[in-house]
C-alpha cells in the first residue's frame, strides 16, 4: 500500500522578510486618518502645516474684524454728517428778480460838432425817458452795437474829453476809438462820461455812482455819424438781482 504523496515543492525562491531598517521605515510611515507618532519627521511637519494654519486663521479674523470697524466708523460719519434733504436745498443760488425795463427815447439825431482841439464830433442824445425801478450809473453799462447781429462796438481806446456844457472839450474819436458816452441832467449839464476802459468817471469832482433821473439825457459822440446804418443803443445790467435792459435804434 503506498503512502500519501509529499507535497509539491515550488520552483520560486523562498520571500525573504525585509530588513530591519526597512521594516521601522515602514512602520514609522502613517496611515492615512491615523495621527503620527510623536517626534517623527511627518509628526513634526504635520505640526508645523497646523501652526501655519493657525496663524493665517488668526491673521484673516484680525483683517476681518478691522474691516467691520472701519466700515461702522465711516456709517456713523456719514450719517452724523448727511444733511437732510428739503427742496429749497436743491438751488442755493437767488432767483433772479423781475426784470427792469429802461424807456429810452428817440434819439435826436446826428449833429456835427466842432471838436476844442480841432476836427469833428457827431452828437446824438437819447432820452431817458423812465425805468420800472430807479437805477444808479453803477448798476449800468452802456453799449454801441450792430442790430443785424448784437455785435458790440468797442471803444477801448476812447478817451472822453468833456465839461459841464461841451460833449467834446478835446479831440475827436477817431476810426480805432469809435465813440465815448456821456450822462447830462435833464437841464442839459454833462455830470459823467463813460468809455469800455473808464466807465463812469466824474467830469468835476464828485460821486461816478449816482441816481439817474427821469428825463436825464444820454449823449453818444462818436467819429462818424451812426444814425440810419443799422446801429443801436443799448443800456445793461443789474439791480438787487434784477436784470436791467433798455435799447432804440439810432
Amino acid at each position: 500500500m503506498t503512502g500519501p504523496a509529499p507535497p509539491p515543492v515550488s520552483a520560486d525562491p523562498p520571500s525573504e522578510p525585509p530588513p530591519a531598517g526597512d521594516r521601522e521605515e515602514a512602520n514609522d510611515r502613517p496611515r492615512a486618518g491615523v495621527p503620527a507618532r510623536p517626534g517623527s519627521f511627518e509628526g513634526r511637519a504635520r505640526s508645523f502645516r497646523q501652526e501655519q494654519a493657525r496663524r493665517r486663521s488668526a491673521r484673516r479674523e484680525r483683517v476681518g474684524t478691522f474691516l467691520v470697524v472701519v466700515i461702522l466708523a465711516l456709517g456713523v460719519y456719514t450719517i452724523v454728517t448727511a444733511r437732510p434733504y428739503s427742496p429749497s436745498s436743491k438751488n442755493d443760488s437767488p432767483t433772479p428778480g423781475p426784470p427792469i425795463d429802461v424807456n429810452l427815447g428817440t434819439p435826436t439825431g446826428a449833429s456835427a460838432v466842432t471838436c476844442s482841439a480841432g476836427g469833428t464830433a457827431y452828437v446824438e442824445r437819447i432820452p431817458w425817458m423812465n425805468s420800472t425801478q430807479p437805477v444808479t450809473t453803477g448798476d449800468i453799462e452802456v453799449h454801441v452795437y450792430e442790430i443785424f447781429d448784437g455785435d458790440f462796438i468797442g471803444d477801448r481806446n476812447a478817451v472822453a474829453n468833456v465839461t459841464p456844457s461841451n460833449p467834446c472839450a478835446g479831440a475827436p474819436p477817431d476810426s480805432k476809438a469809435l465813440w465815448y458816452a456821456a450822462l447830462a441832467t435833464p437841464n442839459g449839464t454833462i455830470l459823467l462820461t463813460y468809455t469800455v476802459n473808464h466807465p463812469w468817471t466824474a467830469v468835476t469832482p464828485g460821486p461816478w455812482n449816482i441816481g439817474i433821473e427821469n428825463g436825464s439825457v444820454l449823449v453818444l459822440v462818436t467819429y462818424a455819424s451812426l444814425a440810419g446804418r443799422g446801429y443801436g443803443f443799448a443800456v445793461v445790467g443789474y439791480a438787487g438781482g434784477s436784470p436791467i435792459r433798455g435799447t432804440v435804434a439810432l
